[in-house]
C-alpha cells in the first residue's frame, strides 16, 4: 500500500478497488465461501449481491443458484461494475448475472424482487448504525416475505499480527478513529431492529501461520504495509508506536519471521423477512 489512497474506489471508499479486493479474497477462499454457504441460498433464486464490489462472490452466487437462479450486482464505484461486467461477458457464471450502479441505501428496485439479500462488508461504510439498520430495511423490503438477508463484515477488534505488540494495532484503530470496522459482532442488533426474525450470527476467525503461499504473502505485504504507513504518520500515537510502524514499512520483516502469525475474523449474520 503505497499510501492512505491506496485500494480506494472512485466513492473515496478505503479497501474496496478492486484489486485489492480480489488479493483478500483469494487469502481468505475457503473461509470465505463456506460463509456464504451457511446463508442457504437455494437453486433457482434471485439474489442481490448488495455493495458487491469487483464481483468476487459471484461465482459462488451463481453457483449456488444455478443455471434457474439470476444474480443482480449492485455496487456504487462504476469500476466495479464494469469488472462485474468483464465477468460476465467471460461466460464462466453458471446462471444470468447483471451489474447495475448504485447505493444500498436506497435500492432502486420494487418491492420483494429477491429471494435474499447478500451483503459483504459493504455495511461498514455508512457512519451510524440508524444508517445501517436503514439500509438493512431496504434490503428487506425488496426481499421476498420469508426470503433471506445476510451480512458479512469484519471486525478489525479481532485482528492480530502476531508476534507484535498486541496493544500496537488497537492503538493505531483508536487513533484512526476506525469504530465503524469494530462493531461487526453487533450485527444480529442490527438485522431485528431492521424487523428481520429468526436471527442468527457466527463469527469465523481466518488465520494464516508462517511459512505463507503466496496468495497469504501478496494479501499480507499489502496490509501490513498499509498499516505502517498509516501508524508511521499517525500523530496521536506516542513516538515509539510510529517507530514500530515505521520499521514495518519493509513487511518483510515480521512476514518473514518463523513465529508470523495473523488473524482477522468475520462475522455473518442472517435473518428473515417475515411471513406475509
Amino acid at each position: 500500500m503505497s499510501g492512505s489512497d491506496a485500494h480506494t474506489s472512485s466513492q473515496g471508499h478505503t479497501g474496496s478497488a478492486a484489486g485489492w479486493l480480489d488479493a483478500h479474497y483469494v487469502m481468505a477462499q475457503p473461509e470465505y465461501e463456506a460463509m456464504l454457504k451457511s446463508v442457504g441460498i437455494q437453486p433457482g433464486w434471485r439474489v442481490l449481491d448488495a455493495g458487491c464490489g469487483n464481483g468476487a462472490f459471484l461465482p459462488l452466487l451463481a453457483e449456488l443458484v444455478g443455471p434457474s437462479g439470476h444474480v443482480t450486482a449492485l455496487d456504487l464505484a462504476p469500476e466495479n461494475i464494469e469488472a462485474v461486467r468483464e465477468r460476465v461477458a467471460a461466460g464462466t457464471l453458471a446462471c444470468p448475472v447483471v451489474g447495475q450502479v448504485g447505493g444500498i441505501s436506497a435500492l432502486p428496485f420494487p418491492d420483494a424482487s429477491f429471494d435474499v439479500v447478500w451483503c459483504a462488508n459493504t455495511l461498514q461504510y455508512l457512519p451510524s448504525d440508524e444508517g445501517v439498520v436503514g439500509a438493512l430495511r431496504e434490503f428487506g423490503r425488496v426481499t421476498k416475505p420469508g426470503g433471506l438477508v445476510a451480512s458479512k463484515e469484519i471486525d478489525l477488534g479481532l485482528l492480530l499480527f502476531s508476534p507484535l505488540d498486541p496493544h500496537l494495532f488497537p492503538r493505531l484503530l483508536a487513533a484512526q478513529g476506525w469504530s465503524n470496522l469494530v462493531r461487526a459482532r453487533g450485527q444480529r442488533w442490527w438485522l431485528e431492529r431492521a424487523g428481520l426474525v429468526d436471527v442468527w450470527q457466527r463469527t469465523t476467525l481466518i488465520e494464516r501461520w508462517a511459512p505463507l503461499t503466496s496468495a497469504e504473502r501478496a494479501f499480507l505485504d499489502e496490509s501490513v504495509g498499509g498499516f505502517a504507513y498509516l501508524g508511521s504518520r499517525q500523530e496521536a500515537l506516542p513516538e515509539q508506536d510510529r517507530e514500530a510502524w515505521r520499521a514495518l514499512r519493509d513487511p518483510a520483516t515480521l512476514l518473514d519471521r518463523p513465529d508470523f502469525y495473523h488473524c482477522e475474523g468475520q462475522v455473518v449474520a442472517v435473518g428473515r423477512v417475515p411471513a406475509a
